[in-house]
């Protein structure tokens, strides 16, 4: 082989290994799963969870939504069992995701913090906390994003919009869940919860990201 067609050869090999393969499912249906297919290149992360909250994030967390006492105990007694038949991960690398519904009794408001949390006690109520609410005004966390099913890291062309959606999804909490309401007078208040959180194993506190709260009159 001649020079020339050795440099091209070893120039044309790295060109390949630096490529970015996305799978691209031609054979889903229209309006299933993800509204953008599988092979999303550079978008707008905004927009993008803006489109998908009513059609995905919010049907996501229904149809996989659980009595949050009951998952509880079984995660207590059974994590590994439980975390396999309630939960979702992006890979064996990822912490199982979960969603969860209850009615609730806000025991304690922190707002010492852009990280807002409230103290819920679940039904039966029993006076002790049970987990954290948060209520921002800063969000964070990656379980709104991660415990989607139709979309993945391999799913985006630029892992920078990845990122970028956890923080979108938190944004629409806040605009769609939370900005309405006042929490500073709010303890003792009782209120149905749907919601998701990341189990981070026996000893930690839960905390959980609000998609609904519906509060007693």
């Amino acid at each position: 082989m001649k020079i020339k067609e050795i440099i091209f050869c070893g120039v044309f090999g790295i060109a390949l290994l630096s490529c970015t393969i996305v799978k691209n499912d031609a054979a889903k249906k229209e309006g299933e799963g993800n509204p953008y297919g599988f092979s999303i290149g550079t978008i707008d992360p905004k927009q993008y969870a803006n489109d998908i909250w009513d059609s995905m994030v919010i049907p996501r967390v229904e149809s996989m939504a659980v009595n949050f006492t009951g998952l509880a105990v079984e995660l207590e007694s059974d994590e590994a069992k439980t975390s396999r038949e309630y939960g979702y991960r992006l890979s064996e690398r990822n912490s199982y995701n979960f969603a969860v519904k209850g009615r609730a009794k806000l025991l304690s408001i922190d707002t010492g913090s852009a990280s807002g949390s409230a103290s819920l006690d679940i039904y039966p109520f029993d006076g002790k906390e049970d987990c954290r609410l948060l209520i921002g005004p800063v969000l964070q966390g990656y379980t709104l994003r991660d415990i989607q099913n139709d979309i993945s890291p391999t799913s985006f062309v630029n892992q920078v919009d990845w990122a970028r959606l956890a923080t979108e999804l938190n944004n629409k909490v806040k605009e769609t869940v939370l900005a309405n309401i006042d929490f500073s007078g709010m303890a003792g208040k009782e209120v149905e919860l749907l919601g998701v959180f990341t189990w981070e194993g026996k000893g930690n506190v839960i905390t959980v990201t609000p998609v609904r709260l519906v509060f007693e009159d």
